[in-house]
C-alpha cells in the first residue's frame, strides 16, 4: 500500500510500474466496478504513481476509462470517479463514456466480443482514444 513512508526505497515492483507508466504515451483504464467505485488496488496503483507530486506519471498523459458491470449504473459512477482523480492528476481525461453492460455470453471462448453492436462501440471508442492521443502528441502514429 502507499506510504509516504516508504518514498525512500520505493519497493521494486512500483519503480517498474511508474517507469513503465511515465515511459507509455497513453493509458487505457478498463476498470471494474467495486461498491460504485473503483477498486483499492487501482486507486493504490495511481497513487503510487502520483508521487512524490514532481514526478507525477499521470500529469498530461492521456486516458481513457472503459468498464462493465451487470448494469451500467455501476460501471457509470465507477468511472466518474476515476475520471474525478485522474482529472485532479493532471491527466488528459478523453471525454465521452464508454459504459459496457455485462451479460453471460458477452465474450466468446476465444476472448471476441460476441455482440456486434458492443464491439463496434468499443471499436469507434478505440479510434477516438487514438485519435486523441495523435493530436496530443502528434509524433505517435
Amino acid at each position: 500500500m502507499y506510504s509516504h513512508d516508504l518514498e525512500g526505497a520505493r519497493p521494486p515492483v512500483v519503480v517498474r510500474f511508474t517507469n513503465e507508466v511515465a515511459a507509455a504515451d497513453a493509458a487505457l483504464f478498463v476498470a471494474p466496478e467495486h461498491n460504485r467505485s473503483i477498486p483499492a488496488v487501482l486507486k493504490n496503483a495511481i497513487d503510487w504513481g502520483s508521487k512524490p507530486n514532481d514526478r507525477n506519471v499521470w500529469r498530461g498523459k492521456p486516458v481513457a476509462i472503459t468498464g462493465t458491470s451487470p448494469g451500467a449504473l455501476g460501471t457509470a459512477v465507477g468511472q466518474q470517479h476515476l475520471r474525478q482523480i485522474l482529472g485532479i492528476l493532471g491527466s488528459l481525461v478523453m471525454g465521452g463514456e464508454a459504459y459496457v453492460s455485462f451479460w453471460p455470453d458477452l465474450i466468446d471462448s476465444d476472448g471476441t466480443i460476441s455482440n456486434e453492436s458492443t464491439r463496434e462501440f468499443l471499436e469507434r471508442y478505440i479510434a477516438q482514444f487514438l485519435s486523441l492521443i495523435s493530436t496530443v502528441l502528434p509524433t505517435v502514429q
